[in-house]
Formats: structure tokens, sequence, C-alpha cells
């Protein structure tokens, strides 16, 4: 079991939250959950068998209408078995993130929000330094990826517009780097991977394939002439990947950018299918 204390943070210094055992992932209680009874009285009572009132586990089971209050400050001390169980039972509500600047797959914060929103969520999780040094890492993520934006070149900021579905090419190019800082600041990582990811180059080359029209969508299908390449842009990309479908990436490739159709059928004679720049096919050195 772990072994450290976590304290629950919320904005909201004055508010009090109950809750009750959430379920697991697979809708079922937990082990250590138990259905209760109610009596006359309105008093209610666990539902145990004889094994689990017999069991040493059983001082740390939580009836499954118990009142879990948490305020700005409470503690769980993960090495006690019952405040761990009682971590356990609340811990994926909806309103309990775990960092202060916890954001949604779209970059929202899931507790400050914005001018125009406000999250979800109320309470966050302060584990003693683990809450720093995740701060320090995120903020050190974003620098790196605004470090690949501001080193970037003019095209190649306008290609990676492309790749996030925002076509920039007549717009300020302030702008169009403006962009790509906000969205460093939302998914770093997401912008790391832009500039050295593997999949760039076939990202770009499967736009440009679908704005030529020579990659088309058939009753959900992506088609390269006859050939079925997926149903999704990640399918897609998975076959013209796989080496049995070499030939199929090199006509692809040809067909998008005819200017350098020599230079890939030379390329397709070596041993290793060399990346696929995402600005322009990259031409080999001369010596």
């Amino acid at each position: 079991m772990e072994n450290k204390i976590i304290t629950l943070r919320t904005p909201y210094k004055l508010k009090e939250y109950h809750f009750t055992p959430t379920k697991q992932p697979n809708g079922l209680n937990w082990d250590f959950v138990k259905p209760v009874r109610i009596d006359n009285d309105g008093s209610s009572h666990m539902i145990l068998s004889e094994q689990e009132m017999n069991s040493p586990e059983s001082k740390y089971f939580l009836p499954e209408d118990m009142d879990i209050v948490v305020t700005e400050g409470t503690t769980f001390d993960l090495s006690d078995p019952l405040d761990y169980n009682k971590w356990m039972a609340i811990k994926d509500s909806d309103i309990i993130v775990p960092m202060r600047d916890a954001r949604d797959e779209n970059g929202n914060l899931l507790i400050d929000g914005d001018k125009k929103r406000y999250g979800i969520a109320e309470i966050y999780v302060d584990v003693a330094g683990e809450d720093s040094e995740r701060m320090l890492n995120r903020r050190k993520q974003i620098l790196e990826a605004q470090q690949y934006v501001f080193n970037d070149s003019m095209n190649g900021i306008l290609t990676k517009c492309r790749l996030l579905g925002r076509n920039m090419r007549n717009a300020p190019f302030s702008d169009a780097q403006a962009y790509l800082i906000e969205e460093a600041d939302k998914h770093p990582a997401k912008i790391i991977d832009l500039y050295t990811g593997q999949k760039t180059g076939l990202q770009l080359l499967l736009l440009d394939a679908k704005e030529k029209n020579i990659i088309r969508k058939v009753n959900g299908w992506f088609m390269y002439g006859e050939t079925n390449l997926g149903a999704t842009d990640e399918a897609v990309i998975t076959f013209l990947q796989t080496p049995m479908n070499k030939a199929i990436f090199t006509a692809l490739k040809k067909h998008v950018y005819p200017e350098f159709a020599a230079q890939f059928e030379a390329e397709n004679t070596s041993a290793e299918e060399p990346e696929l720049n995402p600005e322009t096919p990259k031409k080999k050195s001369s010596k």
C-alpha cells in the first residue's frame, strides 16, 4: 500500500462536499464496498456473509451509502487501510481532478475554466512535493513545445497549422505562430509530436492526397484507386507504414508529389524507407 498522505484542496474554501462510494470503471462495487439493509428505524447495516464478518479486513469495509465528507484540507493517509479505501471510493468523482491545472481533452481547465466557461471540477489533489514536480515538468514540456514553434520557418508553421486542421495560409504569419503557441500551452505533447514524431510526414501526405482528391472517401472508406486504405486517418497511416504495402506507399508519394517521382523511385530501392519531410519530400544530399 502507498505510504503517503494526500490533501484535497478546493478554491471554494467554505464549501462542504458529501460523497457516497463510486463504482469501479466496470460498473461493479469495489470489493470493500458492501450493500446495506435499512432497518425499520431508518438505520442501515452492511450485509455481510459469515466469511466477510470473520475477515480481518471487515473493519475496513465501507457501506455503499456511507457519507464521506470532504472540505478544504481534508487528508487521506494512504498507508492506513480505511483511509485508503475511502479515497479509492471517491477519487473517480467528476468533481475531483489529480492536479490544480488539470485540463480536458480540448485543453480547457477543469477547475477554473476561463472567462467564457467554468470547469466541472471543484477539488484537486495535493500530494506533498508531487504537485510542484508535476507543474515543473509540464512547464518544461510547454517551453520545449514553444521553442519548436519559435524556431520553425514560415512554411513549417503553416504546415503544422494545416495538420491541426487550421488552414492559415492567407492569415498573417504572426497569427499562425500565435495559434501554435496557444496550442503548445494547451497540448504541449501534441505539438512536440508534430515536430519529432515519425507520423508527421505521413499525416501531411494523407492531407495533401485528400486535398488533391487522390485519396477519396467512398462509403465510409478511404480509397486510393481501387485500394481500400482504411476507415480513419489513423488506419490509413498504419496501412502505409506496413512493409508489405511499401509499393502502394511509394506510388502514392509519386502521385501526390510528381515533381519528386524520380527521387522516390531511387529511395524505393534502398534498404530502409526514408522519412517524408512534413514540408517537402527530403532530397538526397549530393557528395
